[in-house]
């Protein structure tokens, strides 16, 4: 049998002022991949119904870690790595050139019309 937790934050709303509870069921901590002591709470008011955002650090952040809050972890965008089955060698400055030398007869672009 699953024990639920319902943990909820007492705070005040970004857009309408009114102090809310806010049940950590319906709302995501966004952290960084990277260990950080800081994460973003984004959560719907009760009140107001409008996104909100607040920014959670040092003991409130350790507390909700604590108490099982799952966050979700971002991070940066990454080029895929190269991929080495096709043979293909990376490119070079003398490739550019090269590339550059064999544009150099185009004056100007037009845009592509349907």
């Amino acid at each position: 049998m699953e024990v639920m937790t319902m943990t909820e934050v007492l705070l005040t709303c970004t857009r309408c002022e009114d102090e809310i509870a806010v049940d950590m069921d319906r709302a995501i901590l966004r952290m960084d991949h990277e260990p950080r002591a800081a994460a973003e709470l984004l959560f719907c008011c009760p009140t107001c119904r409008r996104p909100g955002l607040r920014h959670v650090v040092g003991e409130l952040l350790t507390l909700l870690l604590l108490v099982g809050v799952q966050p979700l972890r971002l991070s940066e965008p990454t080029l895929p790595a190269a991929d080495r089955s096709t043979g293909l060698s990376p490119l070079t400055r003398d490739d550019l050139l090269a590339w550059h030398e064999q544009l150099s007869y185009v004056h100007n672009v037009s845009p592509w019309e349907p």
